[in-house]
């Protein structure tokens, strides 16, 4: 089940504090299509430092002889896009039903907000990016923890603008949408338009935080071009608009900038090991379905009506996710320099002051739980 809770005003004020930190608290640039804020949860912890983290788990706590007990689970996450992929898989497919998971999905409308959620409470699991989840780390000592690798590298990325823009030199004194002030798709933006003459003030930005958001934009003609991941940058050019760039692999890739994955407070994930391995064990036996070319027709009848794809976008998709880029992680391990590209990345926004520890950000022993015995 997948549902969408936008905030009323009372939540927006107690989201306020920790979505700063992770915004910039820049003025009003949003387009009205933005997508929802985060779902209606109770008032936010505290995010202040507290005392040093407890250890993760050990590995004897996996692995129980006897049925594993049924186990509910809320997952926060931005959007229903290609990146909710596995978990629509896991859901539909039965691999959560087969570790004993029920699993509901709140879809917040941003990142940032999911971070918030978990920070509230109102989710146990969350698919905040890890550029919102450092920053929410070391903004306010959020004890936020990524748990498994499930996206190698960032999400495909495409610059879409309007079809009288061809190039690059064309966005001068234009305007691009992107996530947020402090946003990771500013800092692919801004690589991407050095890369190829621009400077920082030869633009300007407007913000949205899901990239169903950004593309409404885009064909409302609110702005002249819109950075938009899979599905939507696809479907936009079959819509007519220009494609002027990808991403990925030019910009970043998996050596040098983490995708992310799942994350989880600290303590949460201490005192539910089980949970956490039976989460992770799911996810990763949909990302070995959806990489089987034998589900491929399967796969469209379960995603294509939820994403709203047409069977021409979805193979476009499929193509250069599943089988070309290889986009989601087999193994779940995560790439300390991955990570430290992350952090790398946040300096030059200025969210970070200097690069901090890449491994401060992830923990792999859920990881060796989920898989203890199975040779990986």
């Amino acid at each position: 089940m997948i549902i969408w809770f936008p905030a009323s005003g009372v939540v927006r004020a107690a989201l306020a504090i920790s979505l700063c930190a992770l915004s910039g608290c820049a003025g009003p640039g949003v387009s009205p299509t933005a997508s929802p804020a985060a779902t209606s949860a109770p008032k936010a912890p505290s995010t202040a430092p507290a005392a040093a983290p407890t250890a993760p788990p050990s590995k004897q706590a996996a692995g129980p002889s006897k049925p594993a007990e049924q186990k509910s689970l809320k997952y926060g996450a931005t959007g229903v896009s290609w990146n909710l992929v596995p978990e629509i898989i896991a859901q539909e497919k039965g691999f959560f039903a087969s570790e004993n998971l029920s699993v509901e999905t709140i879809v917040a409308g941003q990142s940032a907000a999911v971070c918030q959620q978990l920070l509230a409470k109102a989710v146990e699991i969350g698919g905040c990016s890890m550029n919102d989840m450092i920053q929410a780390v070391e903004a306010g000592g959020a004890p936020l923890i990524v748990i498994m690798n499930e996206t190698v590298t960032a999400l495909q990325y495409g610059l879409l603008a309007k079809t009288a823009i061809k190039s690059w030199a064309d966005l001068k004194g234009k305007t691009i949408m992107v996530g947020g002030p402090k946003d990771n798709t500013v800092f692919y933006v801004r690589a991407m338009a050095r890369a190829n003459g621009l400077r920082d003030d030869d633009y300007d930005f407007q913000y949205a935080g899901a990239s169903s958001a950004r593309l409404a934009a885009l064909k409302s003609g609110a702005v002249d071009a819109s950075l938009l991941s899979d599905p939507f940058d696809t479907q936009a050019e079959l819509d007519g608009f220009t494609r002027i760039d990808d991403l990925l692999p030019k910009y970043v890739n998996a050596d040098n900038y983490a995708g992310g994955g799942p994350v989880v407070l600290r303590d949460w994930g201490n005192d539910h090991p089980d949970e956490v391995a039976r989460f992770i064990r799911s996810i990763v036996k949909a990302i070995s379905w959806i990489y089987d070319p034998a589900n491929k027709v399967d796969m469209f009848a379960v995603v294509g009506p939820k994403l709203n794809l047409s069977q021409e976008a979805f193979d476009r998709v499929y193509q250069k996710t599943t089988i070309n880029m290889k986009q989601w992680s087999t193994d779940g391990r995560m790439k300390e320099s991955a990570v430290q590209g992350v952090v790398q990345s946040l300096v030059e926004l200025g969210s970070l002051k200097e690069p901090t520890p890449a491994t401060k950000y992830f923990e792999m022993t859920y990881v060796d739980l989920a898989f203890q015995g199975a040779g990986r």
